[in-house]
């Protein structure tokens, strides 16, 4: 059985995507920048590699790509602020690993598969919902425009049979997990865990804002989707998302009413101005139709939002979540 390849093995949903693999006896490559302790909550065993490897790095990928099956790209560094802050650092961290995995692939002559964790943001805030991959793109931040920048240097390379890779467009990802480090990341999480904790919750103006929320059970199970069909690997972008909309408003009521039925604690939800250095993107109206993708692998989400609420809190009695490093969820 060739190896499976997780980059940003350590993250949200790098974490998760490795348990489920490895719970379903894949042999596994997680890849990380750090070097310390495994990538919890994998147990370490015969079939699971951790490598350490700097990405940016042509021979690192040589080494990381022998004898793989598939190559999951999640890695990046997703703080949106740091990126329009630093808009060559970001592409030296986040853009050069693509361009490396491109010369690498080249080199080795082995077409390796990729699966490139993307995001739905690359389409703006100027658009008719739902969103599919018919909709027109209009980055408007850096975080997205290198992104895209990444889309198509691997649909030019899968053009000129160096790779065969596929994008993956994620929507607003939540569900209990490793906690992102970045605080203009995963709201719906942050929100949660405010609850889960008895703190008010902070909506922006009236909250009316709107989100197409994906649970990450059901993103883990795109990427195995992907991963299985080969047919997706074209150098097509897909959008997962759940093709229904709640505004934050809403789904903020949704997690006070949830933490009242588990936890007996009443929940504040505050409304406050939004804050001077609030993005564009993040005042987006977006709703994700995941349909071509459904149709090509026979993926379909199957949490709705609700029920990935009360999810969250009835795991996090149990085990409360582990610090990330390596995360990659939506605004």
């Amino acid at each position: 059985m060739n190896a499976v390849v997780i980059t940003g093995a350590r993250g949200y949903i790098g974490s998760a995507l490795a348990k489920r693999l490895a719970d379903a006896g894949w042999r596994l490559r997680l890849v990380s920048r750090v070097s310390d302790a495994p990538v919890a909550p994998v147990e370490i065993s015969p079939n699971i590699e951790f490598v350490q490897a700097d990405l940016r790095d042509e021979r690192a990928w040589a080494d990381v790509m022998a004898g793989a099956g598939v190559i999951i790209h999640l890695s990046w560094r997703t703080d949106l602020r740091a990126a329009e802050a630093d808009p060559a650092g970001d592409e030296r961290i986040n853009i050069e690993p693509v361009r490396s995995l491109i010369r690498a692939a080249e080199r080795s002559g082995t077409r390796p598969n990729v699966i490139f964790a993307s995001t739905v943001t690359i389409v703006g805030i100027e658009h008719a919902n739902p969103v599919d991959e018919t909709t027109p793109d209009r980055p408007c931040s850096v975080y997205d425009r290198n992104k895209l920048t990444c889309e198509t240097l691997l649909r030019e390379a899968t053009a000129n049979a160096i790779l065969r890779a596929c994008s993956l467009r994620l929507s607003n990802v939540y569900g209990y997990g490793r906690v992102s480090v970045n605080a203009n990341r995963g709201i719906l999480n942050s929100m949660m865990e405010r609850a889960a904790s008895g703190e008010p919750l902070t909506v922006y103006g009236d909250g009316s804002c709107v989100r197409d929320f994906t649970h990450l059970d059901d993103v883990v199970e795109a990427f195995c989707a992907a991963a299985a069909s080969d047919g997706v690997r074209d150098g097509s972008r897909y959008v997962i998302a759940t093709c229904k909309g709640h505004t934050l408003a809403e789904a903020f009521d949704l997690v006070a009413q949830e933490a009242l039925v588990q936890n007996g604690r009443r929940i504040e939800i505050r409304h406050v101005p939004e804050p001077v250095d609030l993005q564009p993107i993040e005042r987006r109206h977006f709703v994700g139709n995941p349909g071509l993708f459904q149709k090509l692998t026979g993926w379909r989400p199957q949490i709705d939002l609700r029920a990935g609420i009360r999810d969250y809190f009835v795991r996090v009695a149990l085990l409360r979540p582990l610090p990330s490093d390596d995360d990659h969820v939506t605004i």
